[in-house]
């Protein structure tokens, strides 16, 4: 078995640790999640003080009392903590001040024998449940590690729950059991989970919040579509991968026909709404592995993977239709949109996703000038042009 003293003293050093760690970058960042967090290191710290005191002090509302209260005070901490992380909402953290005080209420009379650790453990058994089921809620970037955290949980959960039952062993069975042992291996297990739960749980959070700056800045915030710079960074990968399977790819680019009459008439607010209306339309008929950005006021640009141009002229047509044929309702108007098309294709291990972008913004602007409403797939040549003219 582990040296408990041993195991004792590397919790107690990780997470003073780490929870200076999440106090540090709460000054920072001042999101009060990182604050809870690390309360909740300190607290377990000093429950583990407490705890280790029986040694030396003659006290058990030290040692008893105030260390149960302090076991429980830490997973209520981190749970409150992961609610600010997850935006659950706050009324369940008054639940939990609650759950506090009658803990502390019922364990007063009961801390100083075997049914105050009982309770303790039930409490704390059920605490951790609840924290992997909003660790499983949680939307992350890092689902392994994910997993890992919510294992966690539900191991310590577990182990609690058989210590609440070893302890009320002898009083429902009325003889005398020697769980010495097992609660040993119990309590080292205990030490152990909840140092390991703090290790994983700062790599969670950081890898989530990186996954979210990363969107803010390749997402456009009106219509949660690429921005041009995501554009370009996803649009050469996917297209990288469509050379190395010896696919076509199409890129299009699409402008709202007559968008600024739309601003001048009904006003900003109006304007906005017709984009994500847009927006909706063009997400509506394309497929998972297609790309679709806003990489302008009024301006969108998809990337089609394994599209001919006559494929992609065909989802861009009935793109085109669809927009025609339904009017935007918004603040009691009803808003007759359109949007003009250039597409561009190629099958060269060469392109790039600007040489295409710019001959299909060209075509673009053939089809605005052949009185918009229409797709364009090529450029004057030989006086002939493709179109679709509405």
């Amino acid at each position: 078995m582990l040296h408990l003293p041993t195991v004792i003293s590397i919790s107690l050093l990780l997470n003073i640790l780490i929870g200076g760690f999440f106090i540090t970058v709460y000054n920072y960042k001042k999101q009060r999640c990182y604050l809870y967090l690390g309360a909740s290191c300190a607290v377990f710290v000093v429950a583990q003080i407490f705890a280790c005191l029986r040694i030396v002090l003659d006290n058990t509302f030290i040692t008893h009392y105030l260390a149960d209260l302090c076991i429980i005070i830490s997973p209520v901490l981190a749970i409150i903590g992961l609610q600010k992380v997850t935006h659950t909402h706050s009324r369940t953290s008054r639940h939990f001040l609650t759950l506090i005080f009658v803990s502390a209420i019922i364990l007063l009379p009961i801390y100083a024998v075997t049914a105050g650790q009982m309770v303790t453990s039930i409490i704390i058994a059920t605490l951790f449940m609840y924290a992997a089921y909003l660790v499983h809620k949680m939307k992350c970037a890092a689902p392994i590690q994910q997993k890992i955290l919510s294992a966690c949980f539900i191991s310590h959960s577990i182990i609690m729950y058989i210590q609440g039952m070893m302890l009320a062993a002898p009083h429902i069975t009325n003889t005398v059991l020697d769980f010495h042992q097992p609660l040993q291996a119990i309590l080292i297990n205990h030490i152990i989970l909840a140092t390991a739960t703090a290790l994983v749980l700062p790599f969670l959070l950081f890898v989530n919040i990186e996954e979210k700056l990363q969107r803010l800045v390749n997402h456009d915030t009106l219509t949660c579509l690429l921005n041009r710079r995501g554009f370009f960074m996803q649009g050469q990968a996917l297209l990288k991968q469509g050379i190395a399977h010896q696919q076509s790819f199409a890129v299009v680019m699409i402008d709202i026909d007559h968008f600024k009459r739309v601003n001048d008439k009904y006003g900003h607010s109006t304007g906005d709404t017709a984009i994500k209306w847009i927006a909706q339309h063009i997400m509506a008929h394309l497929n998972d592995h297609d790309i679709a950005a806003r990489i302008g006021g009024e301006e969108f640009a998809l990337l089609l993977p394994d599209q001919s141009l006559y494929q992609a002229k065909e989802t861009a047509q009935r793109l085109c239709d669809a927009i025609r044929e339904h009017s935007l309702h918004f603040k009691g108007n009803s808003i007759d949109l359109s949007v003009s098309v250039g597409i561009s294709s190629s099958y060269d291990a060469n392109a790039s996703i600007k040489t295409l972008l710019d001959q299909a913004d060209k075509r673009l602007y053939i089809a605005k000038a052949k009185g918009r409403d229409q797709v364009v797939i090529c450029d004057h040549q030989a006086g002939q042009m493709v179109n679709n003219t509405m």
